[in-house]
């Protein structure tokens, strides 16, 4: 796959800006592993994890996609690389990540070195909407990313494009379980760089005019409202130190509190 030109939704959501992407929290952790020869999956899970249930959600997607050693992935939206990073440990797949941000695919790259995996992930800087894709993959998955990206219509024809015939896609995002109102349509686009959430019947409609078909929509709201509320109350604690995360979850908190706002695991077969 090669890298594209300039991106076009990062602009729209503002999402390098999103109190979930501070990256100093990451670089003082990576200061403190400077001096160990090689690195494992658990030494920078404390903040390359950026999706929710850690690990129990890459498993999830293993047994839903079926993945076997030797097929390919690509996970949009791949952040640090950890799940990628895991999936290839845990899965034997390879795993290409599409990461819109410069600096986190640079940490990506090298937390991936470090563990002595590039052989299997590699991140690449570009937008994946606009990626040339060299040959056709067996999955796609994406965690929490898809909420930042508006143009569904041009998404999942570029997915459908990616897939070989009859591949699959994992996708972990938010849905709007009611209409929203404006009050949680600002926070989601001004906090959360969530510029737009389809209802479930949008979601699915949207996945078929793309050429999907076999979609399995799994409402995951209570599982998550839990781990989000926990983890707000967790950045609280910490204190001031965590104050961007700390205004992050617990605006999240609120919204699953709300009712408004909805989780989902989605599979969904290539036609």
């Amino acid at each position: 796959m090669g890298d594209t030109s300039n991106t076009n939704w990062s602009d729209e959501t503002g999402i390098s800006g999103a109190a979930l992407y501070d990256l100093r929290r990451a670089r003082r952790r990576l200061d403190t592993l400077s001096s160990k020869p090689k690195w494992d999956l658990s030494d920078t899970e404390d903040f390359d994890c950026m999706h929710y249930l850690g690990d129990a959600a890459l498993e999830k997607a293993c047994r839903a996609l079926g993945m076997e050693r030797g097929q390919t992935v690509v996970d949009i939206g791949s952040g640090f690389s950890a799940t990628g990073r895991y999936l290839h440990k845990r899965c034997g797949v390879e795993v290409t990540g599409i990461e819109l941000q410069p600096e986190i695919h640079q940490l990506a790259e090298t937390i991936t070195e470090r563990n002595g995996l590039a052989g299997g992930v590699r991140s690449v800087n570009a937008d994946f909407t606009k990626l040339t894709v060299d040959s056709p993959v067996d999955y796609i998955v994406s965690f929490l990313c898809i909420l930042h990206i508006p143009d569904r219509d041009t998404l999942f024809q570029k997915a459908a494009s990616t897939l070989k015939p009859g591949g699959k896609i994992y996708i972990e995002d938010y849905f709007a379980r009611t209409a929203l109102s404006k009050e949680v349509g600002d926070q989601l686009r001004d906090i959360v760089s969530c510029p737009y959430l389809p209802s479930r019947d949008q979601y699915i409609a949207d996945l078929r005019k793309a050429g999907f078909h076999n979609i399995h929509f799994e409402e995951v709201s209570e599982e998550w409202a839990k781990f989000v509320h926990e983890r707000a109350v967790g950045n609280r604690q910490r204190g001031t130190g965590e104050a961007p995360l700390t205004l992050f979850y617990d605006t999240v908190d609120a919204l699953f509190a709300g009712r408004e706002l909805g989780g989902v695991c989605i599979t969904a077969t290539k036609a």
